[in-house]
């Protein structure tokens, strides 16, 4: 076995440079989080198989939407939508002279390095950008995550307040605080919408509101563990 040489691959730089920012702590007030809503339109729901079509993202800081950095990207995926574009609305041809999935993340890793992000179903779209990540640039660093959707469960669940299986859906949420629907599947509206349900939720809590009041501590873990 002596003439066998084994070659673990060089991290990507902007992997490295990612993966050394500081997460807030737990005990962090909300307001001086960065956060980053962000949301996913898909060809399907197996990270392994199925393909990320657009991506859009919305920072809130200091519990403000700075719409003037929101970003909404189609992606050119590498196979054909298929029948997925009677989901989400994008056929072959709006994709054409669309960017690749590479270029947008790079734009991501460089300027959201330190960001907590906010999704509504949040391990869905972790687990996407996580293998893109693994398959564009060899490995994933940590991601941190606040979940919108659980965050409304546990709220409903507390108070022993019944909902139907779909009054968690994100138009569902968004009604219950009295928001703005959000259009089917755009992924800039909906990374947008999730951004306002988030800041409906802490105004609720009507107390100073620290990052590890907004999170699932078991859920945290499996969210930020590197994936390699």
């Amino acid at each position: 076995m002596g003439w066998i040489t084994l070659h673990k691959r060089a991290q990507h730089p902007l992997i490295q440079t990612f993966a050394k920012a500081t997460f807030p702590a737990h005990h962090t007030a909300i307001d001086d989080c960065p956060l980053l809503a962000i949301d996913l339109e898909l060809t399907g729901l197996d990270p392994a198989r199925d393909h990320i079509v657009s991506i859009g993202w919305v920072p809130i800081r200091q519990r403000e939407i700075v719409l003037a950095d929101a970003r909404h990207y189609l992606i050119q995926p590498p196979v054909s939508v298929g029948q997925s574009a009677t989901i989400h609305g994008l056929h072959d041809r709006d994709l054409h002279n669309a960017p690749t999935l590479e270029n947008v993340l790079q734009e991501w890793l460089e300027d959201y390095a330190g960001y907590v992000l906010v999704a509504h179903n949040a391990a869905l779209d972790l687990a996407f950008l996580r293998t893109a990540l693994r398959n564009l640039f060899g490995s994933a660093p940590p991601l941190k995550a606040i979940d919108t959707l659980r965050i409304e469960k546990r709220h409903l669940t507390h108070r022993d307040q019944a909902f139907k299986a779909d009054g968690l859906r994100l138009n569902a949420c968004l009604h219950r605080h009295h928001l703005p629907l959000a259009s089917t599947h755009n992924a800039l509206e909906d990374a947008y919408s999730c951004a306002l349900l988030l800041l409906a939720q802490i105004a609720r809590m009507n107390r100073q509101v620290e990052l590890g009041d907004l999170v699932d501590r078991g859920v945290w873990r499996r969210l930020i563990a590197p994936l390699t």
